[in-house]
């Protein structure tokens, strides 16, 4: 997790990851056997990490979309988050491209998301809760991909315009 959080998706290799647990690279390949096993457990990893994260900042009862976003802003936007959003931006952008495996572990990674947010949205239905997840990620997603580019000040201006900031 730490080569991805400092370098990024694309220096992640079977020997950088055997190196950092000083372990032979064997190791490492007998329990990830393809690469997309070693870069889903790793990103898998940094997600479980920022759920946890906003499990605390989201509380136990289910939420407006406009109050996830609010709730989530200050929570994803501080530089530790970046890092992490950091690896999931590369493997989406990766994705976009074309790239194996990163082609098919995009979606699944943003309709883990997508799924997890469901669970804490207020509707009235599955399907609109769903839909109302994928909103909040399309949104926040957004605001961390200016904030990355653009700058903080940029990003905290836009989230302010949309009442979350």
């Amino acid at each position: 997790m730490h080569v991805v959080l400092a370098e990024g998706v694309s220096a992640l290799s079977y020997g950088r990851v055997a190196k950092e647990l000083a372990i032979s690279d064997r190791m490492v390949v007998y329990y990830f056997p393809a690469k997309s096993d070693l870069i889903s457990a790793v990103i898998v990893a940094i997600g479980s990490e920022l759920q946890l994260m906003l499990e605390e900042a989201f509380g136990s009862e289910p939420l407006s979309a406009k109050e996830l976003m609010r709730r989530a802003w200050p929570v994803l936007s501080v530089k530790k988050a970046q890092s992490m959003f950091n690896g999931f931006f590369e493997v989406i952008g990766l994705a976009s491209a074309g790239q194996s495996p990163y082609d098919e572990l995009a979606p699944v990674l943003l309709n883990g998301w997508i799924d997890w947010l469901a669970d804490r949205v207020k509707a009235q239905s599955a399907v609109r809760r769903r839909e109302i997840a994928a909103s909040v990620v399309a949104q926040i997603d957004g605001l961390l991909m200016i904030r990355r580019i653009s700058g903080a000040r940029i990003a905290n201006a836009a989230a302010r315009e949309l009442g979350i900031g």
